[in-house]
């Protein structure tokens, strides 16, 4: 079976302990689940980026909010923007606004929409009117 190294995101046999790629002892990774995951934002499968973002925000990782953002800004795939951007929605935390204002915005309407839904989710935990309602 493949299974990809933790450390490097060097595909690898899911038998090994060590990976042959940067020499990581898979069997004594100290790093919380949150660290985990944060760590597997850098995956190199887009799919497997959509995941973690899931898993994020259903896990309440709140230490990957910046990572999140950046995700959601940064990300080369379109679906893995997008699900960064509703996982933060889950955070309801003011630093994603900046973002999600900028993104509500663009020409883009894939991501558009998902900023505003993500917006409207932020507004009442932090008591601010970032995005204007249409009629």
């Amino acid at each position: 079976m493949i299974a990809f190294c933790t450390h490097c995101w060097t595909e690898i046999d899911a038998a090994l302990d060590l990976c042959p790629n940067c020499g990581a002892d898979l069997t004594l990774d100290s790093r919380t689940y949150g660290e985990k995951l944060v760590a597997a934002l850098a995956h190199p499968l887009p799919e497997a980026r959509v995941r973690i973002c899931w898993l994020i925000g259903e896990n309440g990782i709140r230490l990957a909010v910046p990572d999140l953002i950046r995700a959601a800004e940064d990300d080369p795939d379109l679906f893995v923007q997008k699900a960064a951007l509703e996982s933060l929605a889950v955070f309801r935390d003011s630093r994603s606004i900046p973002l999600l204002l900028r993104i509500s915005k663009s020409d883009n309407r894939f991501l558009a929409a998902t900023a505003k839904k993500s917006l409207r989710a932020i507004e009442p935990a932090t008591n601010s009117p970032a995005l204007e309602r249409g009629p």
